[in-house]
Formats: structure tokens, sequence, C-alpha cells
């Protein structure tokens, strides 16, 4: 595996080491880029909760013995990004979710097949002639994620991973693609709760928590506000 090669400085895989993974981050035009929960020996899966949409995720097994590594990508949006649809109130960040998700769906060919493009042509800006063998079961058709993906997030993508290149020397090449669209790292839309009990401002009894009600990014972070969560719940219930 390629990541194995670049993190080991090795020609091939060493039995005896686990899958090697990658933590990138950087900052472009103020907005910060970062890989997000990287999986190494991993799969890309479909995650589509509506019939006109694609998201994708990752995940490994246990054993994370895939050829394959894949790592969400991300790119910080602030809510001047979100004018466009102020119509939506406190749901204008999941209508631009939403709306993304649908283009990639479109750029896919209306199925769960996924639009892809190799790394390096998505940094130079032009269609792959052909792609890279993938984990992700329902195939991919190149397009041009360079044109489908908003502006301001593409640009500082782009960048970004010519950067990532930099510091990980191997990793910006023609064997890597991307895929989309990967929009489900947190919730748009934060449940409100009392900093103290954890517990909804609104409901008696209904505690919010982990990636949906926007207190989480991520397995670990989730799993550890859930804990929490529990906790906080276990508290109540002994009131």
């Amino acid at each position: 595996m390629l990541i194995d090669q670049i993190q080991y400085h090795t020609r091939s895989r060493n039995e005896n080491l686990p899958a090697s993974y990658y933590n990138l981050a950087c900052q472009i035009q103020n907005r910060g880029v970062y890989s997000f929960c990287m999986c190494p020996g991993g799969l890309i899966i479909p995650a589509s909760t509506s019939s006109d949409e694609l998201v994708l995720n990752g995940m490994s097994l246990s054993n994370r013995n895939s050829k394959f590594a894949n790592s969400g990508l991300v790119v910080q949006i602030n809510e001047s990004d979100l004018v466009k649809y102020k119509n939506f109130g406190v749901f204008a960040g999941l209508e631009y979710q939403k709306e993304f998700e649908h283009l990639a769906f479109i750029a896919g060919g209306q199925s769960q097949t996924a639009p892809a493009q190799r790394v390096t042509d998505f940094v130079n800006g032009k269609l792959s002639n052909s792609l890279p063998d993938t984990s992700y079961i329902p195939g991919t058709v190149s397009s041009p994620l360079h044109e489908i993906i908003p502006k301001d997030i593409s640009n500082r993508l782009r960048k970004g991973l010519f950067q990532f290149g930099k510091r990980m020397k191997g990793y910006f090449t023609d064997d890597a693609q991307i895929l989309a669209a990967e929009t489900r790292t947190s919730s748009p839309v934060r449940v409100l709760r009392d900093k103290e009990s954890l517990m909804s401002v609104n409901i008696q009894g209904l505690f919010p928590s982990g990636e949906g009600a926007g207190y989480a990014g991520g397995i670990v972070s989730a799993a550890i506000d859930g804990e929490r969560c529990a906790e906080a719940v276990k508290k109540f219930i002994s009131i």
C-alpha cells in the first residue's frame, strides 16, 4: 500500500507493522483544509439517505487488511458561504450540503456510482482519462470535480492537496483519486443543550449528543460525547 511505503520508508509492506495512517492539515486563504477520519486498510462505502443524493463515507475493518487507504478531505466554510441560502434560516447549512450531494448524484449518473478524478488532474483542472482501482463497490466515473465542487471549496482543496504533497512525499500522485462527496463530517445545525446538565434546553429528559446533534466531528469525539451524555443521563435518572 502506498501510504505504508511513504510512512514506513519501505518499498513493500512489512507484515509485522500495522497499516499506517496520516493526519494532514493546513491553512489556505484563512480557512482550514485537513484530512478527516483517515482509514488505513479501509473501504469507501455509500451512505446516502435520500434517492436523489450521493453521500460517501469511509471505514476500516478490524484487520485493516484492504490494499486501499482512504480519508475524508475537509474545507472549512463560514456563514458568508451560506448567503445564497439565508431564506432557510438556521437550516441554511443543511440546504448547502443537500445541494452539493445532489450535484454529486447527477455527476455520478444519477445512481450510487461516484464521480471521481485523479488527484493530480483535480489540482491541474483536467478531466481524468482513466481512474485507478477503488474500494468503492458501486464504482466510479471520471468527472471534472474541479468544476462540480463549489469554487470556494475546490480552490482551497486543490491548493491544500498540493501542500500535503510537499509535507508527505509521494502523497500527491497519479495513483490517488478523490471521490465525491463526503459531506457529513459534522451537522451544520446544533440541537441546543445545557452546558452543565447536557440536557436539551427545550425538552426535559432529552440529551442531544454526537455528530448529528452538532457536538462531534468524528468517531472518537462522538464516542467521548456519548460517554459524557450517558453519565449525564445516569445522574438525571438518579435524582
